[in-house]
């Protein structure tokens, strides 16, 4: 005598199965292109989140941290700080404290360490090389003696409206967010003179 019984699955029980996992399949995918949509619109457009869950405000000037499907999204808005918003994994820390750099140093960090420091909230001090008032811009210049191998021209465009008040050749401490290098120049946004 047989012990051993041999299960199978019927054919109904086969369809159900498969239209099971069809479906879970389908949200699978809807909820994925949902999300990834959401992370596009957040990183590229800078609208958004909308399946995120906002879950603090912070009381800095109204910096809120968001909770989505597996990411986190920190849109940081201080009254003199950090105004950009950042996305990554739900671990990711409020941080509102810059690196700090001079420009020679930073210039020796992009070179050295092949690091162009993008999307990064820095300080910066250094000498102002040139300002205009009408694009509130202020440009800081570094010149090495290496054959130009560390130049670096920083273009910092300020929040507030008190370029007036600088001059060419002041010395000037700028907080903001690094968000493009090349050619030797660096874009900070969202500034701050301190």
């Amino acid at each position: 005598m047989n012990t051993e019984e041999k299960k199978s699955i019927t054919v109904e029980q086969e369809k159900t199965i498969k239209k099971i996992s069809t479906v879970i399949m389908i949200v699978i995918i809807v909820i994925g292109v949902l999300v990834t949509t959401d992370i596009i619109l957040v990183t590229k457009v800078g609208v958004g989140p909308f399946l995120a869950i906002n879950t603090k405000t912070y009381d800095d000037g109204g910096t809120k941290e968001y909770y989505g499907l597996g990411y986190k999204v920190i849109k940081y808005n201080q009254v003199v700080g950090r105004r950009d918003t950042v996305i990554g994994s739900w671990f990711m820390k409020y941080n509102t404290t810059p690196k700090t750099f001079t420009i020679r140093d930073l210039a020796y960090s992009i070179i050295n360490d092949n690091n162009n420091h993008v999307g990064e909230f820095i300080r910066l001090t250094g000498t102002i090389s040139n300002k205009s008032n009408k694009n509130n811009i202020i440009t800081l210049t570094f010149k090495d003696d290496i054959e130009g191998k560390y130049n670096l021209t920083v273009k910092a465009e300020l929040l507030s409206d008190n370029i007036r008040d600088l001059e060419k050749e002041d010395s000037i401490s700028l907080i903001g967010v690094v968000t493009s290098y090349s050619n030797k120049t660096l874009t900070i946004e969202n500034v701050f003179a301190e």
